[in-house]
């Protein structure tokens, strides 16, 4: 299957977050929940599961912390090989039925850029091995999410393209303004990534707003966008952002050529599937 070709051609529907699923399964909060691929296989294989049974043609990897640098946090940095391989396998394993893209998905460190600075941090080093183990596994899409620091995730991208020639999608956390946390407006943090090599860029772990949409559409740079809200953590067992909310923000982000389109933090099966119905529906 070749992502970019399914990309030109229709929408692409991708899971939710799996933290919040696994959360809502009672993993503690402090838990390595990349650790769960291992010592609780099945438990993330359901989630899997119950996305690819939502409509979901694209499912993530349980990865996306498990870098050295975040993992070491924890005492588990010598790891990093294991986690993501079995994930990536344990994806893999899942979807193949469902006839799925897998995606191997990286986080960002977690260091400001003075920290980086301050100890020497060889990002390309830490993003390579990772996204190496991801390869190893299976995976034949990497999503980088949740980037604030564009050198960080320009280093990802970077240490991707060292590795193998599958498409990586670069997203970005913006306001909802549509600036990245330094003030940088979206269009030209898209145009630094297109000049990284990405091949989809886009945003996650926000909101759909007015502002975005409008950022979204105007966007010319000649490379697919991806997008992947946040519903808000669950507050009294409801969710920010309903589904039916969840669908139609799907539907606008549609509207302004989003050919991507999943969910972040608090966006569960429920979600998905409503914005998988409606776009059988439209």
């Amino acid at each position: 299957m070749d992502l970019l070709a399914t990309l030109a051609r229709q929408v692409l529907i991708a899971d939710g977050a799996m933290g919040t699923e696994l959360l809502a399964a009672g993993a503690p909060a402090d838990a390595c929940l990349e650790e769960f691929c291992v010592s609780q296989p099945e438990l993330v294989r359901g989630v899997h599961e119950r996305y690819l049974a939502a409509g979901a043609r694209l499912i993530c990897t349980n990865t996306f912390g498990a870098n050295a640098v975040r993992l070491a946090r924890l005492g588990l940095e010598h790891r990093v090989n294991e986690l993501n391989w079995v994930a990536a396998q344990l994806a893999r394993d899942t979807a193949k039925d469902a006839g799925a893209f897998v995606a191997g998905v990286a986080g960002p460190t977690g260091l400001s850029e003075a920290a980086m600075n301050e100890q020497g941090v060889d990002l390309e080093a830490v993003f390579a091995e990772q996204l190496g183990a991801l390869l190893d596994g299976g995976a034949r899409v990497i999503i980088l999410a949740t980037f604030t620091n564009l050198r960080e995730l320009e280093a990802a991208i970077l240490a991707k393209h060292a590795l193998h020639h599958c498409p990586v999608v670069a997203c970005v956390v913006c306001s909802e303004d549509a600036r990245l946390p330094d003030g940088l407006p979206l269009d030209e943090a898209f145009a630094r990534l297109k000049a990284a090599d990405a091949d989809v860029v886009g945003v996650n772990c926000t909101g759909v707003s007015p502002a975005l949409l409008r950022a979204l559409e105007a966007w010319n740079g000649d490379l697919p966008l991806a997008v992947f809200p946040s519903a808000g953590l669950p507050e009294n067992g409801r969710h920010p952002i309903t589904p039916e909310q969840f669908a139609r923000d799907g539907l606008a982000l549609a509207g302004v050529n989003v050919r991507l389109i999943g969910g972040c933090c608090g966006a569960g099966p429920a979600h998905i599937a409503a914005l998988a119905a409606a776009f059988a529906e439209r």
